[in-house]
């Protein structure tokens, strides 16, 4: 007599391929980015961002432990697109027109992604346990955004600009960009006039004061 194996048939899901689960990561951080952007840190929950995504709260731990942990990678992706568009916009720019061109850029790219403006600049960080450090300690944000030091220096050398501080100067740069960026982006409302002419004006203007 001889006796026969049965395989036991296998239970549940089939594994999700690589593209099924990159697919969904994309659909949770998508998912997140328009949340965060809607209705503010404090109004988003892990289980409103399983909803959005169309997945289960546990495959959304699966990827990310915690809402902040799923926050700071949204703004590190924005910022790896802006600051990698900055040192492209750095390398082919005509030296006499490189700081200027890296201004209108950095208003720009704000300006086209008004969402990922909001989910960066009206959510405030906090650091939640020991050992947690700011974002913008952590990230290399500080370190990316040296390329605007950079520029600043090869403008003192050509006589473009004025010497001194090259680290004060971006900071005034900086600030003169969020301003324009937020005005346009969280009080549309407001007659501004053109966004091309305020941007431009502006930049020109705070460039002149370098001078």
């Amino acid at each position: 007599m001889t006796s026969t194996k049965t395989k036991t048939a296998r239970r549940g899901r089939p594994p999700r391929s690589s593209q099924q689960a990159q697919d969904s990561r994309q659909r949770i951080i998508a998912a997140a980015r328009a949340l965060f952007a809607e209705e503010g840190y404090h109004g988003v929950s892990m289980r409103k961002i399983a909803a959005r995504a169309e997945c289960s709260p546990a495959a959304l731990y699966q990827l990310f432990p915690g809402k902040r942990q799923l926050l700071l990678h949204i703004w590190n992706e924005i910022f790896v697109a802006l600051i990698d568009a900055l040192h492209q916009c750095y390398a082919t720019a005509l030296v006499e027109d490189r700081l200027e061109t890296m201004c209108l850029l950095y208003i720009d790219f704000w300006l086209s992604r008004p969402d990922d403006y909001r989910a960066i600049f009206l959510i405030e960080d906090h650091p939640q346990a020991d050992g947690d450090s700011y974002f913008v300690d952590s990230s290399g944000v500080q370190e990316g955004l040296q390329i605007f030091r950079r520029a600043i220096e090869d403008a003192q050398a050509h006589g473009a600009l004025r010497a001194g501080d090259a680290d004060e100067m971006q900071s005034v740069l900086l600030c003169g960009m969020q301003g324009v960026a937020m005005n346009l982006i969280t009080i549309p409302e407001f007659p501004w006039g053109k966004p091309e002419v305020i941007r431009l004006a502006t930049v020109r203007a705070l460039l002149a004061g370098l001078r």
